[in-house]
């Protein structure tokens, strides 16, 4: 039986119990702690352009403490129609940049993809509700003449977070190599080298014969 101290050092192979491991590395963590940081702060920009974009609130009228019946025109829909499309947008965005950071692809990319979708969007609307201007109070049976900015559907709430996410599963489904081509001097990708059991070729490939007597053994009556 052969030690795994006795196989060959072989570029992409590590023996067990390597000091090298599979867990993410604290550069690799801090990356994905950018791109999270980075869509919040792309939500709060998004913010300021969904107040400039939307249209104008409509009137509302107080029927009771607490209790506002807007007029419901198309300043509704539009509002959350733009709200959808910003972040939607954002969402494209940050999954096609997160694909080009080699180092950071994997399931991590995918944790930073949807926890900053999900706090961009909830930044996108609270800057777009907070200072979108307007008012929902007012004394009973007055008319409020501008409603602030809201989002109406709480489920575009979700369109940033899990466009980003779709879009780069489809980027690691079309990619052309199993490991992603990986930019990591750390990861364990089986590279130039291959497993022993596959004669130490390259990946997949074949390699050099493990039992090199059969190559001279053929059956009579051939050259």
């Amino acid at each position: 039986m052969i030690e795994p101290s006795a196989l060959p050092a072989t570029p992409g192979v590590l023996p067990p119990g390597g000091e090298q491991s599979r867990r993410p590395q604290s550069g690799t963590l801090q990356i994905a702690a950018v791109v999270v940081a980075a869509l919040a702060v792309l939500g709060v920009l998004l913010g300021l352009v969904w107040i400039w974009w939307s249209p104008p609130r409509p009137v509302g009228f107080v029927v009771a403490p607490h209790a506002v019946q807007p007029d419901e025109t198309e300043a509704f829909a539009a509002g959350d129609g733009r709200f959808a499309a910003l972040t939607a947008l954002a969402g494209v965005g940050g999954a096609i940049v997160v694909w080009y950071i080699r180092r950071l692809r994997g399931p991590l990319a995918v944790i930073a993809l949807g926890l900053g979708g999900l706090i961009g969007a909830w930044l996108t609307e609270a800057i777009g509700h907070a200072l979108g201007g307007g008012s929902s109070t007012g004394g009973t049976q007055t008319l409020i003449t501008h409603l602030p900015l809201q989002l109406h559907m709480g489920g575009l709430r979700l369109i940033e977070a899990a466009i980003a996410v779709l879009g780069y599963g489809l980027f690691v489904a079309f990619a052309a190599s199993d490991d992603l081509d990986v930019d990591d001097p750390q990861s364990h990708s089986v590279r130039l080298g291959g497993q022993p059991q596959d004669g130490w070729g390259h990946r997949d490939a074949p390699g050099a014969l493990q039992q090199p007597n059969l190559a001279s053994e053929q059956p009579h009556g051939q050259m």
